[in-house]
């Protein structure tokens, strides 16, 4: 066998929804409660139902609950967790997670769309939430787009607009 000359540059270990590396973590836990409960998944964003208290949906409009983790301590008989069960949601720390968009760049902005897909950007754009930043490695060339983000608990940053 060869000596290796070059080093990979890509992801290319994980598990979509794990803790990635140990660091501070801040986890909520919370009762999945989504319109369509298929796209319950480990590694989506989860924001918290507005009239119901201790809730959390799949994207959604609601203030942000956090990511969903730890998907090797439940027992789910689908590829999603049903409604009624609780979740653990990361909104501080390092997670895997599938990316829908990379833009092969560390500290690149990582935004949710109204399922709670991730993308990562170039820059953010008006009305874009901010929950995270790559870390550590570049997203995986193969899909899905395995990524490790980090979250650190600050303010969505928002793009200004023109004339700000």
């Amino acid at each position: 066998m060869a000596i290796p000359k070059t080093v990979s540059t890509g992801l290319i270990g994980g598990v979509i929804g794990e803790i990635s590396h140990h660091g501070p973590t801040r986890v909520l836990t919370a009762v999945l409660d989504s319109a369509d409960e298929k796209e319950n998944l480990f590694g989506r964003v989860f924001t918290h139902v507005e009239d119901a208290s201790g809730t959390v949906e799949a994207g959604g409009e609601g203030s942000f609950a956090g990511i969903m983790i730890n998907p090797k301590a439940y027992r789910i008989e689908e590829e999603y967790a049903r409604n009624g069960t609780v979740g653990e949601f990361l909104s501080m720390g390092e997670v895997f997670v599938k990316l829908s968009a990379g833009v092969k760049k560390i500290n690149a902005p990582v935004v949710y769309n109204a399922v709670g897909e991730l993308e990562a950007k170039e820059s953010i754009a008006v009305g874009d939430k901010v929950i995270g930043f790559v870390t550590r490695h570049l997203e995986s060339v193969e899909t899905p787009l395995l990524c490790a983000i980090r979250l650190t608990e600050i303010p969505f940053p928002t793009a200004t607009t023109e004339g700000e």
